[in-house]
């Protein structure tokens, strides 16, 4: 059959539900591009028991069956993620960079607030804590807090994942340089969980040329940028992205 030029790979990021980027699919919906929309392993369960044991190695084999998937009917992918599905995004592009056409990352979490996380004071204590404790609490942070009451996130996760995420972070940081495709980054100033650099470090990690690449700034939104406050703006920046991606690729 024929393919068609374009698709869109949607990457949710860790402990979260599909509802934190349905808003992205909801803005692309009119643009009718083919779609993928994974859940991640050890997400979409009914407690986050489901994460204890999943690795990093499992999302991203997760999103690359999703991308494989997806590429049955289009010829090259458009490849979005958020917080931890960034890192996922960025693994994608560094591995496959031939059929994807550019990427979108929203608080791509290469760079994380908690003092446990690579690069950060404490994280040669990340293992001994992980051992300590069977679960950290990971409670829903919003700039509107009333919003926080309608979360559908995992409100804790087991230890083992959380250092497998923080091992995510530092292998993805590692790799940057192996990433030159066209990216969008998306990053607001106000996000306690992932530190507002992460969008420099990526903009100048990655080797895709200046006029290749670009940072949006939100000034109001925490983490969840597409629940939060700024939410239609933020869907509406991946939206103009995905499209103009879209006609370049059909002219």
């Amino acid at each position: 059959m024929n393919k068609e030029p374009l698709g869109v790979l949607i990457l949710h990021g860790f402990t979260a539900s599909l509802d934190c980027v349905r808003g992205v699919a909801s803005a692309l919906e009119p643009l009718g591009l083919p779609t993928r929309i994974p859940v991640l392993r050890g997400h979409g369960a009914k407690s986050p028991e489901a994460l204890r044991a999943v690795t990093w190695q499992d999302w991203v084999a997760d999103g690359e069956a999703a991308f494989r998937d997806l590429l049955t009917e289009v010829e090259h992918v458009i490849v979005f993620g958020h917080s931890m599905g960034g890192l996922v995004a960025l693994t994608l592009a560094a591995d496959y960079g031939d059929l994807i056409d550019s990427l979108v990352v929203a608080a791509a979490a290469v760079q994380l607030t908690s003092p446990l996380a690579p690069g950060r004071p404490f994280y040669v204590l990340a293992p001994l804590v992980g051992r300590l404790l069977d679960r950290i609490d990971v409670p829903p942070v919003y700039a509107v807090p009333a919003l926080a009451l309608q979360d559908t996130n995992y409100a804790w996760a087991p230890s083992d994942a959380i250092l497998s995420l923080l091992a995510f972070s530092k292998r993805t940081r590692q790799r940057l340089s192996e990433v030159g495709v066209p990216t969008l980054i998306l990053q607001s100033r106000k996000d306690s969980t992932v530190a507002p650099e992460s969008a420099e470090i990526i903009y100048q990690g990655i080797a895709t040329p200046p006029e290749k690449k670009r940072i949006i700034w939100f000034e109001k939104t925490e983490h969840e940028m597409f629940l939060d406050c700024e939410r239609e703006a933020a869907s509406a920046a991946v939206a103009s992205w995905v499209e103009e991606r879209s006609s370049q690729a059909k002219s």
